[in-house]
C-alpha cells in the first residue's frame, strides 16, 4: 500500500579510532625492539586508542544457541549506535515501478543499493539494528544501555554496559520467553510485507531478518498497478518461492489488484503472478485464478480502502478466504463482522505493511494453528480453514464446547455451550483493559479485570438459540512505546482515507484513527468458532443478515451511480499516484461491472426477502 516513497535513511554508525589504528597495531608495525617501536610510534603518529570495544552475543535462553534479534544500543544523550556486522536490511515502498521487460536484474540493483544496517523503530523512537550472530561496536568510553527484542513471545532484555578506553567488554544477552506458541501448535506470520526478493541471494538474508522478529512465515508481496507496473519484485511465486531457514519460511505473494475503487487484494500461494491489466477491476477474475492455482485470497486493510463495494458485488460468490483486520497501528473489525454475519467463513489476518506502514516486520501479526516444521502449503490450508488469531502483543485462546478457532460445533437443539477464553500478555509491554466474547450481532460477555498478572480469563455458559459464530477479542494500551505522532506517512494515509470518504468509497465511520499524543493500542482477536444448530436457519437467513443485505444493496446503488458518465469523471485518476486508473479504463470496465452489479442485486434482494425469525441480536 505505498502512498509515497520514503527517503533513504543514513544510518548512524559507531565511530572507530582515527584511521582505524590502535596501539596494538602500532606495536606490530614497529617490530620487536622497544626502541624501534617507540620511534615508529612517534613517526607514524600513533596514539593510545580513544575508544572501547563491545562484543555482543545474543542467545535463546541460558546456554542456548545464538539467535537473531533486534537491538537498540544507546549512548550519552540517547544517541543510537549501529554495530559492525549488523544485518543489512531494506524494504520497498515504491522505489521505481518496474515494467516486466526491465527484468529482475534492475530490481536486484535497487535492492542491493538500498540495503543498510540501521532501521527506524517509530514506537521506540530510535534507530535499531539486527544481529544474526556475534557483533561488535567500537565506541567512545562511557555507559551504554541495550534493549534486545525478538518478536512478541520473548521478554525485552535490558542491559547496561560500561566501556573503558582501550578495553573490550564482552556481553552475552540471554533471551527469555514468556510464552511458546509453536509448542502450543500456533505459528506466527506477517501477512503483508513489501521487501523485494528478485534474486535467491537475498533469501537467507531476509529469512534471518524475519527470524530476528520471531516470524515463522513472512509473506513478501509484489505490488501491482493498473498499467503493468510492478513494485517489490519477487522472483518466483507459490511453493517454488518458499525458502526455509531454520523455523522461518519466506514466501512470495501479491498485493494486486490494488485500486482506489475496490481496495487492495492480497493473494498468497498462487503458483504465478496474476495480472489482468485489460480488466483490472474484475476482482472476481483474480480470485478465481488464484483459487485455481491453489492459492488463498484476501483483502489488505479491509474496511479502509473501498472493499465494501467489491464485496457487495462479488461477495455472494464466496471467493474470499481472509481479510486483514489489524495493521498500520489500527484494528478495523467492522467489515469482517459483516462478512461473518452474512455466513461467509472468512479468516482474520494481520500485517505490518512494512515499510509502507509505520512499524517494523511483525509489529502486527497473526497466528495460524499449524504444525511446526510443516510445509508452506499446510500453513496456507490452516489460513483457508480460518484457524487464525491476530495480535500486536496479547495472545488469545478460545474453546467453545470443545471446539477451537476455525472449527464447527454442531448442536442437535438450542441450548447452552461452555465457553473458555483466555488472554495472556507481557505486562511490561501491554496493559489489557477488556476481554470480550463477541457473536453474530455484537457483544455477549465482557471481563474488565485481570485474574492475575499477565492473564485475563473468561468462563461462561452462553445460550445458543440459533446458528451463530463466537470469537474472542482483547483491547488495551501498549506500554513503553512512543505515543501516536503524526508523520509524513501518517498524514498521507489520513489524507488518502479522507479523500476516499469524500467520494463515498468507505463509510464515514470506517475507522477511528487515534489522535496525536494518544497511547498506542494493544489489540488481539481470534477467528470464529462456528455453531450450527439443527433446525435453525443459517446465518444468511437471519434478521441481521437481512439488514446487512439491504445495506449492501445500497452500496451497489452507490457504485452504479459512480459508474455514470459524471461519476466516472470524479472517480478517475484518484488518488493521483495510487493506481493509475483513468476515465478510459473505467469506461472500458463499466459494462462488465454493471452486469456484475445486476447479478449481485438479484442475490441481495433474495436475501432481504428470506427468513422469518424475530428481529433480535442475541446469539
Amino acid at each position: 500500500m505505498p502512498f509515497f516513497s520514503p527517503p533513504a535513511r543514513r544510518p548512524t554508525r559507531s565511530i572507530g579510532p582515527p584511521g582505524g589504528v590502535t596501539a596494538a597495531t602500532c606495536a606490530r608495525r614497529s617490530g620487536p625492539l622497544a626502541a624501534a617501536a617507540l620511534v615508529a610510534w612517534v613517526l607514524i603518529g600513533c596514539q593510545a586508542p580513544s575508544v572501547g570495544r563491545l562484543e555482543l552475543w545474543i542467545t535463546d535462553g541460558a546456554g542456548g544457541p545464538v539467535t537473531p534479534a533486534r537491538v537498540e544500543l544507546l549512548g550519552a544523550g540517547g544517541a543510537a549506535h549501529i554495530a559492525e556486522g549488523a544485518l543489512p536490511v531494506a524494504g520497498d515502498c515504491g522505489w521505481l515501478p518496474l515494467h516486466n521487460w526491465l527484468g529482475r536484474w534492475t530490481a536486484s540493483l535497487q535492492m542491493a543499493r538500498r540495503l543498510a544496517p540501521a532501521i527506524r523503530d517509530p514506537y521506540a523512537g530510535a534507530d535499531h539494528f539486527y544481529a544474526s550472530g556475534p557483533v561488535t561496536a567500537e565506541l567512545p568510553p562511557g555507559r551504554y544501555s541495550l534493549r534486545v527484542f525478538k518478536g512478541i513471545e520473548y521478554r525485552v532484555a535490558r542491559r547496561e554496559v560500561e566501556l573503558r578506553r582501550g578495553e573490550t567488554a564482552r556481553l552475552t544477552v540471554e533471551l527469555d520467553r514468556w510464552i511458546d506458541r509453536p509448542a502450543e501448535g500456533w505459528l506466527s506470520a506477517d501477512g503483508h510485507l513489501h521487501i523485494a526478493r528478485p534474486h535467491r541471494r537475498f533469501d537467507r538474508l531476509i529469512a534471518l531478518w524475519m527470524a530476528a522478529e520471531d516470524l515463522h512465515v513472512a509473506n513478501l508481496l509484489q505490488m501491482g498497478l493498473s498499467r503493468d507496473l510492478h513494485l517489490t519484485a519477487q522472483r518466483r511465486f507459490g511453493d517454488e518461492s518458499a525458502h526455509r531457514h531454520g523455523a522461518t519460511v519466506v514466501a512470495s505473494g501479491q498485493e494486486n489488484p490494488r485500486s482506489h475503487v475496490f481496495g487492495h487484494v492480497i493473494l498468497l500461494g498462487a503458483r504465478r503472478w496474476i495480472d489482468y491489466p485489460e480488466s483490472y477491476l474484475a476482482y472476481d477474475r483474480f480470485w478465481r485464478e488464484a483459487r485455481r492455482q491453489g492459492g488463498v485470497t484476501g483483502y489488505a486493510h479491509a474496511g479502509l480502502s473501498g472493499g465494501e463495494q467489491a464485496l457487495a458485488t462479488w461477495g455472494p460468490e464466496g471467493l474470499l478466504d481472509f481479510v486483514e483486520v489489524l495493521g498500520l497501528g489500527l484494528h478495523y473489525y467492522g467489515l469482517w463482522y459483516e462478512l461473518l454475519d452474512l455466513g461467509l467463513r472468512v479468516a482474520p489476518t494481520a500485517g505490518s505493511d512494512f515499510p509502507c506502514g509505520p512499524g517494523l516486520p511483525g509489529r502486527e501479526r497473526f497466528y495460524a494453528r499449524a504444525q511446526p516444521g510443516g510445509s508452506y502449503r499446510q500453513w496456507l490450508e490452516a489460513v483457508r480453514r480460518g484457524r487464525t488469531s491476530v495480535t500486536n502483543g496479547p495472545i488469545l485462546d478460545l474453546a467453545v464446547g470443545g471446539a477451537g478457532v476455525g472449527d464447527e460445533l454442531r448442536l442437535d437443539r438450542p441450548g447452552e455451550v461452555a465457553v473458555s477464553g483466555r488472554a495472556r500478555f507481557d505486562p511490561e509491554r501491554d496493559r489489557l483493559d477488556r476481554l470480550e466474547l463477541v457473536a453474530a450481532g455484537g457483544l455477549v460477555v465482557a471481563r474488565g479485570s485481570p485474574a492475575g498478572s499477565g492473564e485475563m480469563v473468561l468462563e461462561a455458559r452462553v445460550p445458543i438459540p440459533r446458528t451463530t459464530w463466537l470469537a474472542l477479542r482483547a483491547s488495551g494500551v501498549k506500554r513503553g512505546e512512543e505515543p501516536v505522532r503524526n508523520s509524513a506517512l501518517r498524514d498521507t494515509f489520513l489524507g488518502y482515507l479522507e479523500r476516499q470518504r469524500d467520494l463515498g468509497l468507505v463509510p464515514a465511520e470506517a475507522t477511528v484513527v487515534p489522535a496525536e499524543g494518544q497511547a498506542q493500542v494493544a489489540a488481539a482477536h481470534t477467528g470464529a468458532v462456528w455453531i450450527e444448530v439443527a433446525g435453525s436457519p443459517p446465518l444468511a437467513r437471519q434478521p441481521r443478515a437481512r439488514r446487512l443485505a439491504s445495506a449492501w444493496l445500497a452500496r451497489l446503488g452507490e457504485l452504479e451511480a459512480r459508474l455514470s458518465d459524471e461519476g466516472i469523471e470524479a472517480l478517475a485518476g484518484f488518488p493521483g499516484r495510487g493506481d493509475g486508473m483513468t476515465a478510459e479504463d473505467l469506461l472500458a470496465a463499466r459494462p462488465a461491472l454493471l452486469r456484475a452489479i445486476r447479478a449481485a442485486r438479484g442475490h441481495w434482494h433474495a436475501e432481504t426477502a428470506a427468513g422469518s425469525e424475530p428481529d433480535t441480536d442475541t446469539p
